[in-house]
């Protein structure tokens, strides 16, 4: 398995905590977990690539790497959601 983020295995977790979505990504090599909050209707595809973006920011700092873009960038999908 290559050591970049974007090929690693990662897998997904929801759970309905009352009026919201919790929604965990867990990088299978580290354990590394990472979890944001989502309304119910959210789509799921989206809030996991959400999920896994911040999961790789986490694994890129915890290997002294910058983040390919910045979390304030509005041309990211995701610059608007707060995880």
């Amino acid at each position: 398995m290559s050591s970049s983020p974007k090929s690693r295995e990662i897998i997904f977790e929801t759970i309905r905590c009352g009026d919201s979505l919790k929604i965990s990504a867990i990088d299978m090599a580290t354990g590394i977990e990472v979890s944001i909050i989502a309304p119910p209707q959210a789509d799921e595809s989206y809030t996991q690539t959400i999920a896994a973006r911040k999961l790789e920011v986490k694994l890129r700092k915890k290997a002294g790497i910058e983040p390919e873009k910045s979390l304030d960038d509005p041309d990211d999908p995701g610059h608007d959601i707060l995880a």
